[in-house]
């Protein structure tokens, strides 16, 4: 991983990853979020078990790890970057410096639609464990 300053401000920087390379991990600190400005990253769940989930696969213009930047709660899944990835990193400090100039309604109604998100991940991963996946036939 390498990071550079991008356009002079010191909380938007640009950072690298190899391919194969964690970006964070399931249970992290949320001290940034990213938007992929090349490259594929794999959101997944779960993957310290058994049976770990692939959640989704992001790439160009996509966000990640912006749901842990509104609630301080750990990071709900791992970004594992599939290729060599380039994404402009947004540190916490400037996410919360924007969110505070939003209109209250609007902000409310945001960290409530972040809260159902989260909600329904913990009730799917927690209902997993009562499934097997082995019998689930992927639709790719």
């Amino acid at each position: 991983m390498s990071e550079k300053t991008n356009g002079g401000s010191a909380l938007l920087r640009e950072k690298f990853f190899q391919a194969n390379s964690v970006i964070f991990d399931e249970g992290d600190i949320g001290d940034a979020a990213y938007i992929i400005r090349s490259g594929e990253v794999e959101i997944r769940k779960g993957v310290r078990g058994n049976n770990p989930l692939r959640l989704a696969v992001l790439g160009k213009g996509d966000i990640l790890g912006e749901m842990a930047l509104f609630d301080d709660r750990p990071r709900m899944a791992s970004a594992i970057a599939l290729t060599n990835v380039e994404v402009i990193k947004m540190s916490k400090q400037e996410f919360l410096d924007k969110l505070s100039v939003l209109d209250p309604a609007m902000k409310g109604m945001v960290l409530t639609m972040v809260a159902r998100v989260r909600s329904m991940a913990d009730e799917f991963m927690r209902r997993k464990g009562h499934v097997n996946w082995e019998k689930i036939e992927d639709p790719e």
